[in-house]
């Protein structure tokens, strides 16, 4: 018995040191099957989807602009253009696929406060040729709701931005320069003055992407069809009308709500749900 254990210990031992003398041709045998598998013709059929895959995210964002600010008048007037100061709000922005597969659009809801008005050129002498009622110079101080539709295309870290869509704004502060008809109501609004305001609004822009914030650059472009007074206010046979239509350029940082791309915590609880109950 003992010599036949003495056999079989002899023989595991000389089994093992075998196996030592021959790893390193085993390992070269290894590496020669594996660039053999491998090699540079396959990997150049090898296609990596390298496809940017948005989902339906949203965002929430700060914006602030300057800009100028006229008016168009019915019959016209010669007139220069005042800087506005500030224009600034947040907005909220949800992107979707259009029919189920065309991530280009979305819809953008905000809350603007900004300045708008008019202002007339003197002429050679200094004298202001035209006026509204002998002011010269008008600010009005709003606030505005936009709803827009934004079309997007977009990389992996840019995206080309256009909006277009609708407002609706209050004007709820005025100020005049000027000899004034009405030296009380300078800042002040008359009975003949809207302080409501609605029409088109427009924008373009890029964006720089690096997630989960974007920085979007837009010139917008506000064009009211609400005008800055009643049309017959000086003569029921002669109307006037005066819109506004104001330039603005805006910068906005925006904060991504949800993964802009790859899967999202729904997608991934969905698959495990899928695995785990068999559906």
């Amino acid at each position: 018995m003992i010599k036949q254990l003495t056999i079989i210990f002899l023989a595991l031992v000389s089994a093992v040191k075998l196996s030592a003398q021959d790893a390193p041709d085993s390992l070269k045998s290894i590496q020669i099957e594996f660039r053999d598998t491998v090699s540079t013709a396959y990997l150049d059929t090898v296609n990596i989807d390298n496809t940017l895959h948005l989902n339906d995210y949203s965002m929430i964002g700060v914006n602030y602009g300057i800009g100028r600010a006229q008016a168009v008048f019915n019959p016209p007037k010669e007139q220069g253009s005042q800087t506005i100061p500030s224009y600034y709000g947040i907005t909220y922005t949800k992107y979707g696929k259009f029919f189920g597969y065309m991530p280009y659009f979305g819809l953008q809801i905000g809350l603007f406060r900004g300045t708008d008005g008019y202002a007339f050129k003197p002429n050679k002498d200094g004298e202001y040729n035209v006026t509204v009622e002998g002011a010269r110079k008008v600010t009005y101080d709003f606030i505005e709701v936009p709803l827009v539709a934004q079309f997007h295309i977009d990389t992996h870290n840019f995206k080309l931005l256009a909006d277009g869509g609708m407002y609706v704004g209050y004007r709820y502060k005025i100020h005049r320069e000027g000899d004034f008809k009405y030296p009380d109501l300078m800042d002040d609004f008359t009975d003949y003055e809207y302080k409501w305001d609605y029409g088109f609004k427009a924008a373009a822009g890029f964006g720089l992407v690096f997630s989960p914030i974007e920085l979007h650059v837009k010139l917008n472009m506000r064009y009211g069809l609400g005008s800055f007074y009643k049309p017959d206010y000086a003569d029921r046979e002669y109307y006037r009308f005066a819109y506004p239509f104001d330039l603005i350029l805006s910068v906005g940082i925006h904060y991504q709500l949800s993964r802009r791309s790859g899967k999202t915590k729904s997608q991934l609880k969905e698959e495990a749900r899928k695995i785990v109950y068999g559906e």
